[in-house]
């Protein structure tokens, strides 16, 4: 079933300019952390995918395990001479108390309703040691609108920064930070960009984009402008 699941996935190459895009996105999430935790420690990651922040986080010193549902990207990893756990997530296979960190990059949103959300969130709490840290990356729905149903039939959990908030405080994590960003744009520079997005949802682009068969162009650049919400959050000590 995961194999399936994944298919699509694993099968795609990404450019040399979504290469770059990708390894600047890293660079950005892993700073953002790095403001509240530094390596050394044990740092697991739910849903590496092709592994672009492993690389980054073993290079900086993080002892790395990645959780991953998919057995095709979980052998690219293991080639790759990364830790990985062949597993669905929740439950997260990790002894309690035993992490300084757990990331979990656009995995939220796919879990299947509330209860899952609770469930991952509760499991990431139980992983990590007192005054771990969780980062949790999500689409912004608010945002997004239609785009965050239609860019990936998996989403299934709605995210925006109050339900996430409140999902994590409710779980018992303290929330130390929350940025928004459009790729590794933050602040005024996401600001342009989410304006400029406004006009790849004006009414009508959807029809002449299929009459003149530029819909994989019009979805590839609202790819590109697609919001995340990147929170820091806390097991206190």
């Amino acid at each position: 079933m995961a194999e399936g699941f994944y298919r699509w996935f694993s099968r795609r190459r990404l450019t040399g300019f979504g290469v770059a895009r990708r390894r600047r996105i890293e660079r950005s999430r892993l700073a953002l952390l790095h403001r509240y935790v530094t390596p050394p420690g044990d740092f697991l990651e739910i849903g590496p995918g092709d592994g672009s922040l492993a690389a980054a986080a073993v290079t900086a010193g993080w002892r790395y395990c990645g959780v991953e549902a998919s057995p095709v990207l979980a052998a690219r990893l293991r080639e790759r001479r990364l830790s990985v756990k062949e597993a669905w997530a929740p439950p997260i296979p990790a002894a309690d108390g035993s992490c300084d960190v757990v990331y979990a990059d656009q995995v939220l949103e796919h879990m299947s309703g509330i209860d899952a959300a609770r469930e991952l969130v509760a499991e990431a709490v139980r992983a990590l040691r007192p005054g771990g840290v969780c980062v949790v990356v999500v689409p912004d729905y608010l945002k997004e609108r239609e785009f965050f149903w239609d860019v990936d039939y998996t989403h299934n959990f709605v995210t925006t920064e109050r339900r996430v908030r409140q999902l994590l405080l409710d779980g018992g994590f303290h929330v130390e930070t929350m940025v928004r960003s459009i790729g590794a744009a933050t602040g005024l520079a996401r600001d342009g960009l989410a304006a400029g997005a406004l006009f790849m949802n004006v009414p009508g682009i959807d029809a002449v984009s299929r009459y003149t068969h530029t819909e994989d162009l019009v979805f590839r650049i609202r790819k590109n402008l697609f919001e995340t919400l990147a929170f820091v959050a806390r097991k206190p000590q």
